[in-house]
């Protein structure tokens, strides 16, 4: 197989190949390394030469396994001090500490390797396994080992299903799998990558065989299906998945409503769908949306992925687990919590959107650099022309940053019972606004640009915000062509739409306000107090 191109992009990190003995990692590796011209390492094999020891005989020693697995938490962290790129087979175990595995998932690409049981105990059926070699039935042995580490293999940037197939296909995929941008979401065995991929059909046919699905089902909309399914169906067919059916629905926020819901589940239960089907939400962010709450009912809840094809679904409505659907004017007031198994990030496809789409995308972006990153907000506003322009290399940026912020604040509250509400500064009177348009004059963007302002006017109001910040935000939003002019909205509705938000409590609703760039508050407010503090920051700050 020969090496990388130059003109292909090449590894910017090293790469840890990790699995249950026997998934192929040292068979694999040697054949990614030479392709990528990089070392490979084993890492039993440095902790041999290091010791002068075999893994077995440091296994049999009086410490056993505790001291090994020190041993080798301390020889990989001394690895990967270097960002070097190389490729180093992990053993089966070594990311079992918590702590380690973080700092794996922090300074490497981790990739692991699956295979069922009884593939695994084919190909350790030799001695040599400290784990396996006084265990009379290996193959129940492998099983129990796979269930209990499940959690473990499950937080990697991607994972390679290694069951009969070509080692050059699965070198080919680890290869991919490296290359990509990736962002892991850790939930344990609900841990998810966010992959940004210049091939979303062939990385979504990859992640699908590693879920080994039924069926697959596809999810999708009017504008989307003419330009984008046919490739994803291809690609699900060619590697051999079964797609019973697929669902096209009217597109706009108009049609997120439960009889969309209805015709999702309807379809799939006529389809013969089962609990281990696999839904595939195609789409901007009301497919995501709506595809994962459908995804969430049937049967109690099957597997879900999330390809958005918007900017807005990317850097928002596709990542972190929200489902739902509005009622009547009640923005997202039915839903559910439920994680994807994998979001596959195509930035190219941020070309086919409108204007006016792609304009409205860049609000949340907005949002995001301003609560968490303020680096990504120094970038937007500098490279204004180009982030416009739809700049690949830009919109790749864009999207990693404010991914990057919705993930930390997802990973310290999946539930939105704290931090996680921060992620909606500028939503709680960009809903109303949203709704009070019924949907259509505003789109999502433009209604959370102007809730923008008008939390910022609130928080200038109540003396929290730095008016240079406040003053910084409307710009950039102006600059990119969003609308700031509160005095053309219907604020009262507004507001009283804003009753039925998901945030409100029997004390009030809790807003995310903004001291300066990078530190947002939350603040429990009542809606007498929110309409006050608006009206007067209108009346007399200037943001």
């Amino acid at each position: 197989m020969p090496p990388l191109p130059l003109t292909q992009p090449r590894p910017q990190r090293p790469l840890l190949l990790s699995g249950l003995m026997g998934s192929g990692k040292s068979t694999i590796g040697p054949l990614v390394a030479a392709q990528a011209a990089v070392p490979f390492l084993d890492l039993d094999a440095v902790i041999t030469q290091n010791t002068g020891r075999s893994v077995p005989a440091l296994f049999a020693e009086p410490d056993g396994e505790p001291a090994f697995r020190a041993l080798e938490a301390a020889t990989l962290r001394g690895l990967l001090a270097s960002p070097e790129p190389r490729v180093i087979a992990l053993g089966g175990g070594t990311l079992l500490d918590p702590e380690l595995r973080a700092f794996a998932l922090a300074h490497a690409h981790v990739v692991t390797l699956t295979a069922r049981p009884d593939t695994l105990a084919a190909r350790t059926a030799g001695p040599g396994r400290p784990l396996l070699d006084e265990t009379p039935d290996r193959l129940a042995r492998l099983r129990s080992l796979l269930a209990s580490r499940a959690p473990v293999y499950a937080e990697a940037h991607a994972h390679i299903r290694t069951d009969d197939r070509s080692p050059a296909d699965i070198t080919d995929a680890v290869l991919q799998a490296w290359l990509d941008p990736t962002l892991v979401v850790p939930l344990g065995t609900r841990s998810y990558p966010v992959r940004l991929t210049h091939d979303a059909p062939r990385t979504l046919a990859e992640v699908a065989r590693s879920l080994a699905p039924s069926a697959v089902f596809v999810v999708t909309d009017e504008n989307v299906a003419p330009i984008a399914l046919d490739p994803v169906l291809d690609a699900l067919r060619t590697t051999g998945l079964r797609v019973p059916a697929t669902v096209v629905l009217p597109p706009g926020e108009t049609h997120k409503q439960m009889p969309a819901v209805e015709r999702i589940l309807a379809a799939l239960v006529e389809s013969g769908a089962d609990r281990e089907c696999l839904v595939v939400a195609l789409g901007g962010g009301v497919v995501s949306d709506v595809a994962g709450l459908a995804a969430s009912l049937l049967l109690r809840g099957v597997r879900w992925v999330a390809m958005p094809t918007t900017l807005l679904s990317m850097v928002d409505a596709a990542v972190g687990g929200k489902t739902g659907v509005d009622l009547g004017v009640a923005k997202n007031a039915v839903g559910t919590f439920h994680q994807p198994s994998a979001v596959l990030i195509d930035p190219a496809r941020v070309q086919t959107e409108s204007t006016r789409a792609y304009v409205s995308g860049l609000a949340e972006v907005v949002k995001a650099a301003a609560i968490a990153d303020t680096s990504l907000f120094e970038l937007v506003g500098r490279e204004r022309e180009r982030v416009l322009a739809r700049d690949l290399d830009l919109v790749r940026q864009m999207v990693l940053g404010a991914v990057r912020v919705k993930t930390a604040i997802v990973i310290r509250d999946e539930r939105e019972s704290g931090d996680r509400v921060l992620l909606n500064f500028g939503h709680t009177i960009g809903h109303g606004l949203e709704a009070a348009g019924a949907y259509t004059r505003l789109t999502h963007g433009e209604a959370v640009a102007l809730g923008m302002i008008a939390i910022l006017r609130v928080g200038r109001a109540l003396g929290v915000t730095d008016a240079e910040a406040a003053t910084r935000v409307e710009r950039l939003l102006v600059d990119l062509g969003l609308p700031t002019d509160l005095t053309r909205e219907p604020l009262d509705e507004a507001l009283r739409l804003a009753s039925l938000d998901k945030k409100r409590t029997a004390s009030g609703i809790r807003v995310v306000l903004l001291e300066g760039l990078g530190r947002p508050r939350i603040e429990l407010l009542s809606l007498e107090a929110l309409g006050r503090l608006l009206h007067a920051g209108m009346q007399s700050v200037s943001v």
